[in-house]
């Protein structure tokens, strides 16, 4: 998985919203990225997914490195993601078979005044998991982890606001 990181005055996250076509995750935000192929590295990955995902070239993508592992809790899925840095704002081309629209979020947008605790309402459906409304874009599940681990980071390096404690590191069934 890449957590692209795009340049410009306010530099902003790339997500996508996934099509209800796709077979897994249906309409859901997340970071561009897929399974390994065989012989992979995470980081060729990374760029691969991407790439057909959303049209970013890999050679516009500066690897800075990778997060700790992180297991989804439903699909069960183990995703290593990997971050990059994208010099200026590519021309970007989802592909409508997986991607129906692209986020391009600015981290300064991603406070805790739009985070939300887990087991939320909204629009009638109850979110398991910590989240971010962003542009009414719910953007929970691993992405959210993914998500504050990266804040974090930033906020650690003095770059970003810090997201609040998670309440709890699994999610809430209610």
């Amino acid at each position: 998985m890449l957590i692209p990181v795009l340049e410009g005055d306010e530099p902003a996250l790339l997500l996508t919203l996934r099509t209800e076509t796709v077979s897994t995750h249906k309409g859901q935000i997340s970071f561009p990225g897929g399974s390994l192929e065989s012989g992979e590295s995470p980081e060729r990955a990374a760029l691969r997914e991407a790439h057909e995902e959303t049209g970013l070239d890999p050679s516009q993508v500066r690897v800075l490195g990778q997060l700790d592992q992180t297991p989804t809790f439903v699909s069960g899925y183990v995703i290593t993601p990997v971050v990059g840095w994208v010099a200026g704002r590519p021309l970007l081309e989802p592909n409508p078979s997986e991607v129906a629209t692209l986020i391009v979020a600015p981290i300064s947008g991603l406070t805790e005044g739009i985070r939300r605790e887990p087991g939320f309402v909204h629009d009638g459906f109850n979110y398991p998991t910590e989240a971010w409304i962003y542009e009414g874009h719910i953007i929970w599940g691993v992405t959210a982890r993914l998500l504050r681990m990266f804040l974090g980071l930033l906020a650690d390096a003095g770059l970003a606001a810090a997201p609040g404690e998670a309440a709890s590191p699994w999610p809430v069934w209610q």
